[in-house]
């Protein structure tokens, strides 16, 4: 089998995406890729994410594979629930407050950082519109990021958000409330729940 075999078989089984780490464990140099895509085997989704040119690409499954550490929050996670009405702009992750990420890159994220303890809470897996699996948090974790003082989201985005999950069926409003506690925005939750519930 051929290295370019090699790479396009690695990404029909994994979800139509191979990063330069994944050619590293395979074996196979970055100048293949770089081949590759001169040939237009494969495209160039982001600096070291390459994807299959019949998938569309995911921005997101492409963050998420640059940034593994990261989580999705915030407007970025309320799309992915689909919770507001609107496409984010900027992407938004959180990371652990000792992770050294790139002061500049070149993709539209908006990085945040806490604690381990924190940053930890409430953590899940969601599929993209684009199929890939990445990291996000909770939706009752999400709803409490969202009204914490410290970059707060719009007035429009939280009233969205809190009348999607009125609506929701699988909702845990005792998990949303031990999120508030921790997050020091239970008094905001409770006058949201009791408006909407």
């Amino acid at each position: 089998m051929t290295q370019e075999s090699e790479v396009l078989n690695f990404i029909s089984k994994n979800n139509g995406q191979i990063t330069n780490h994944d050619a590293v464990q395979l074996g196979i140099s970055r100048m293949v890729l770089k081949r590759m895509v001169d040939k237009g085997l494969i495209i160039r989704l982001s600096p070291g994410i390459y994807s299959d040119p019949l998938d569309f690409g995911d921005d997101l499954a492409a963050i998420q594979y640059r940034f593994s550490k990261g989580v999705f929050c915030k407007s970025t996670a309320l799309f992915l629930y689909d919770m507001i009405d609107r496409t984010p702009s900027v992407y938004e992750m959180n990371f652990p407050l000792n992770y050294a990420y790139p002061k500049k890159i070149d993709v539209p994220l908006k990085r945040y950082r806490q604690s381990i303890h924190l940053f930890t809470m409430g953590i899940e897996t969601i599929k993209t519109p684009g199929g890939h699996t990445v990291r996000i948090y909770s939706i009752e974790r999400t709803l409490c990021d969202i009204l914490q003082k410290r970059n707060r989201e719009d007035a429009e985005t939280i009233k969205q958000a809190m009348n999607s999950y009125k609506n929701m069926r699988n909702k845990d409003i005792h998990k949303l409330i031990e999120f508030s506690r921790t997050f020091g925005v239970e008094d905001e939750i409770r006058k949201y729940m009791e408006v909407l519930l």
